[in-house]
């Protein structure tokens, strides 16, 4: 199950995160293969941020007990090769897109049972993604055609044992 929701943030919340990635101090990112797949700024949970993980839990998983693995910003043009992949750290991924150009290869790609590439959802700016990373093979899309870098907030989630 892939749940999209567009309008995610208020125009007064995303323009926090807006600003806020320009003043990031990103690092260089590699994936278990040692391939460079992008740049990454980390942050934990707290007080001046915690209405963000209530604002996820609350429109994606009210009911359910989910702990934050790892969250962090983005930046990202892989236009090279296609990075399918499993998040096998995480159960849960929520992706939202804040800054690039609005395109279909600047999003998200999901792959069916059968292993062929059949779900696109293009990045639109506020567009939140919340999926199962562990079961569901998925990849960015900017490889496949036209797309330019784009910024992302990600969370990922463990199920958190009881």
């Amino acid at each position: 199950m892939i749940k999209v929701v567009d309008d995610f943030f208020t125009e007064k919340e995303l323009n926090i995160f807006l600003k806020h990635i320009e003043t990031c101090d990103f690092v260089f990112c590699k994936n278990e293969n040692g391939e460079h797949f992008g740049h990454k700024h980390y942050f934990n949970l707290n007080n001046s941020n915690e209405w963000l993980f209530k604002k996820i839990k609350n429109t994606f998983f009210p009911t359910d007990s989910l702990k934050i693995h790892e969250s962090s910003f983005a930046g990202r043009h892989n236009k090279d090769k296609v990075l399918t992949h499993l998040d096998n750290y995480a159960d849960f991924n929520c992706i939202i897109y804040l800054k690039g150009k609005e395109l279909m290869y600047n999003g998200t790609g999901f792959y069916n049972k059968k292993g062929s590439l059949d779900r696109y959802v293009g990045f639109i700016c506020n567009r939140a993604l919340f999926f199962n990373g562990k079961n569901i093979m998925h990849t960015d899309l900017q490889a496949l055609g036209h797309s330019s870098y784009r910024y992302t907030l990600n969370v990922f989630y463990v199920k958190e044992n009881k």
